[in-house]
């Protein structure tokens, strides 16, 4: 048995692939260089294993790290040449060679560096630097030349790169210049467009963009179709096989604001007392539960309703007792059980006579208790 295991481990290592024992000592040898600190050396190094490199893959990284190191040692001119060798190429490491020629060249060179910055860009939408150097881009543009400038940039590049994997963050920024430049109906336009050409669950700004349209319908006094937008969002939630669903963090946000928009927009109390029990109920990992319960206690208060505030704070007091609102429960609900002994310092509205009654509360907090009792 033991013999049959050994000449099975040796046709799998035969079959497996071949170690370019050159290459790798070369490697071992340019590593421990380069943890000295002594960079030049160092870059020389990584230059004699790409020369030795069997694989393509191995002999770009060698020549990538040949160019970081001759960087530390502050030789651009021979970083410069090896970055603009492999941005020319098609390898692995071409969009990194690309966008660090360019950041190296506009350290000397801003309008340059900038143009390599978007040559880059473009030859390399879909590599994960392409996001963070457009937004830089952008802000650059923005600060030489006004919001205007870089929505220029921002509109151009959208026409060029719309295929691309980069569209999604290039429309959102573009909705976010729009925004600023007060062009409301335009930029809620252009966050719709962005979160249904990348929907929920692909979209990674998809939550963000509906949240903006959401908040630029608010701007422009349009309540109603606000809560449409959040609504559509929160329609995405999925409930997952165990506890919980599976949560994007403007979820919550999202019901809380809804249940803003109704006591503050459209004066509907009783419907804002539902909506913020809401986010105690449904979202359940929310750092927002606690603030929700104690928002539909004011609006309970503020409604003459003391008895129907102590039912939020109950369920604040027994299920989120480190919250900042616990120690000022019994100053509203007296009868309310309160663990601890700390001081209460939120301002608390004057109460009416009779306050303090404490009706039937729910048992569970459960997502049941999302249905108010009131």
């Amino acid at each position: 048995m033991r013999a049959a295991l050994v000449a099975l481990a040796l046709v799998a290592w035969a079959c497996g692939p071949s170690q370019d024992a050159r290459f790798a000592s070369a490697e071992a040898r340019a590593n421990a260089v380069t943890r000295t600190g002594r960079h030049a050396e160092a870059a020389a190094r990584w230059l004699d294993a790409a020369r030795i490199a069997d694989s393509a893959v191995d002999r770009e990284e060698a020549l990538y790290r040949a160019a970081s190191s001759y960087e530390r040692a502050e030789k651009s001119s021979e970083a410069l040449a090896i970055y603009e060798r492999l941005g020319r190429g098609q390898g692995e490491r071409a969009a990194r060679a690309s966008f660090d020629r360019a950041r190296l060249v506009r350290e000397r060179d801003a309008a340059r560096g900038d143009a390599l910055l978007v040559s880059a860009i473009r030859r390399h939408p879909n590599s994960g630097l392409a996001p963070r150097a457009l937004r830089e881009l952008l802000a650059r543009r923005e600060d030489e030349g006004g919001i205007g400038a870089a929505l220029e940039v921002a509109t151009r590049l959208v026409g060029e790169l719309g295929t691309s994997e980069l569209d999604e963050t290039l429309r959102y920024e573009r909705a976010r210049l729009l925004e600023r430049t007060g062009s409301l109906e335009e930029a809620r336009d252009a966050y719709v467009e962005t979160a249904t050409r990348h929907p929920y669950p692909e979209g990674a700004l998809w939550d963000d963009a509906l949240a903006r349209a959401a908040s630029v319908e608010e701007a422009l006094g349009r309540p109603r179709a606000a809560i449409a937008l959040y609504e559509r969002m929160l329609a995405e939630r999925e409930p997952s096989s165990g506890l919980g669903s599976y949560e994007r963090a403007r979820y919550a946000e999202a019901r809380f604001r809804i249940a803003e928009i109704f006591r503050d927009r459209l004066g509907d109390p009783l419907r804002a007392r539902r909506e913020f029990r809401r986010v105690y109920g449904e979202h359940t990992t929310s750092l927002l539960r606690d603030d929700a319960l104690w928002q539909e206690a004011l609006v309970a208060l503020g409604t003459g309703d003391p008895a129907g505030a102590c039912v939020p704070l109950t369920l604040l007091a027994r299920d989120l007792p480190d919250s900042r609102y616990a120690p000022c429960v019994r100053r509203v609900c007296p009868s309310v059980p309160v663990t601890g002994s700390r001081e209460c310092h939120i301002e608390i509205p004057t109460l009416p006579a009779g306050a303090g009654e404490l009706p039937a509360v729910p048992h569970s907090s459960s997502s049941s208790s999302s249905s108010s009792s009131l």
